[in-house]
């Protein structure tokens, strides 16, 4: 028969050591699991309130780029109707002068009426030549506007 005195006598005392060591660590695992979620919580609100700010930032970015385009598209119509203006009344002055279309000599000619396509005129070509020219000039210089003040806008 085995005495089960001193066996009680170291067994009850490292039986409570081992339960309490294992309390111990169940306690801790659970203060930190809760300081776990309460850092996930407070990460994932300071996540979500810098995604909103972004966001509000890049939606106010894109309306003030929409305003500057716009804005560049009135401008290119105000632009255009200017210009086409100021052309018709170019070409009416020439006309009224008789239409010097290269008469000078330092101009080259236009082409003789025989040379023209379907018997145009030359001032009617040159008017058709100067719109053309005139739209694309007013539409580059509207488009580099329109990108500098974009590139502000991105700043």
């Amino acid at each position: 028969m085995i005495p089960l005195g001193p066996i009680l006598k170291i067994g009850v005392p490292i039986a409570l050591l081992i339960g309490l060591w294992l309390g111990a660590r169940h306690v801790i695992a659970n203060i930190r699991a809760d300081e776990r979620e309460t850092v996930t919580a407070e990460f994932a609100d300071a996540q979500q309130r810098r995604e909103i700010a972004d966001l509000r930032q890049a939606l106010a970015t894109e309306r003030r780029q929409n305003d500057i385009t716009e804005e560049a598209n009135a401008k290119q119509s105000a632009d255009l109707a200017s210009a086409n203006s100021r052309l018709a009344a170019y070409v009416a002055r020439l006309r009224a002068s008789g239409g010097g279309v290269g008469q000078g000599a330092d101009l080259p000619r236009v082409p003789d009426a025989a040379g023209v396509a379907g018997g145009a005129d030359r001032l009617s070509l040159l008017d058709a030549d100067l719109r053309k020219c005139t739209a694309i000039a007013v539409r580059l210089g509207n488009a580099k506007d329109w990108a500098e003040k974009q590139k502000e806008v991105e700043r």
